[in-house]
């Protein structure tokens, strides 16, 4: 119990950038099994943005307050995903060999490439958001970090490390067994299900799936495989897909 209570916590130390003071001493060959909680931690994260709308809904306009939620999310992560995003959209786009773009991917400076997909990211999941109708919003604000993380679990799974186990993602990447992922799919539902019907649920499961699994080979079909960059994109474009498949949803009923 103990060990799950350690890997708990590090989820949340290692996904957000909440002061968690809490000295945890793990093995980095064990560093995978917190995954299974990645999608707890969405939940939260989504939690937190749907407070934040609640409470400023009423004073700005829609479009601000879906601004201000979305903001949030990025700063209690850090922005940790969309800068991985970022970096990824460098890397693949400059047209470069394998290793020049995994070079570009570790520069901290910023191309052209990752400031457009960046922007329109941002643009795209404002204007979907604020396209949605009545208290559905509320529902999409959990689902979309929620989605994201799991994703960010699937993508692990399926894939190996691009740079042979070095930096964060190497930490994860191709150490994550069947169990885990069952878990953490398992987690996704639990949580999902007050949020949406279950066939809803299940259609965002399999789209969402579906995207990340063919982003993942892509990626890895170029670069040889993820990295903790290529991990926060299919986590940016997974919350993307579920912010469009609600709004979709929302005007045709289905």
């Amino acid at each position: 119990m103990m060990d799950e209570i350690k890997a708990f916590i590090l989820s949340f130390q290692f996904m957000t950038r909440i002061p968690i003071n809490v000295q945890i001493d793990v093995d980095r060959n064990d560093f995978h099994k917190m995954v299974k909680y990645f999608p707890f931690v969405g939940g939260f994260v989504g939690a937190v943005a749907c407070f934040i709308f609640y409470a400023v809904k009423n004073i700005f306009p829609r479009e601000i307050a879906i601004t201000i939620a979305t903001a949030s999310s990025y700063i209690l992560t850090g922005a940790m995903h969309i800068d991985g995003f970022a970096d990824t959209f460098d890397g693949l786009f400059s047209n470069r060999s394998r290793d020049r773009m995994l070079e570009i991917m570790r520069d901290s400076r910023l191309g052209t490439n990752g400031v457009l997909a960046l922007v329109f990211l941002v643009i795209l999941k404002i204007f979907f958001l604020s396209s949605i109708k009545g208290n559905l919003i509320y529902s999409t604000l959990i689902l979309m970090p929620l989605f994201g993380r799991f994703s960010i679990i699937l993508a692990a799974y399926a894939s190996k490390s691009a740079r042979g186990g070095e930096g964060l993602g190497g930490l994860i990447i191709g150490k994550i067994s069947i169990v885990e992922l069952i878990l953490g799919l398992l987690l996704t539902l639990v949580i999902g299900i007050y949020f949406v019907h279950f066939t809803v649920l299940l259609k965002l499961l399999a789209v969402s799936s579906v995207v990340t699994y063919i982003i993942t080979k892509y990626i890895s079909m170029r670069i040889g495989g993820m990295t903790g960059d290529t991990l926060g994109a299919v986590n940016e474009i997974a919350e993307l897909v579920i912010a469009t498949s609600m709004y979709l949803m929302s005007i045709t009923k289905l």
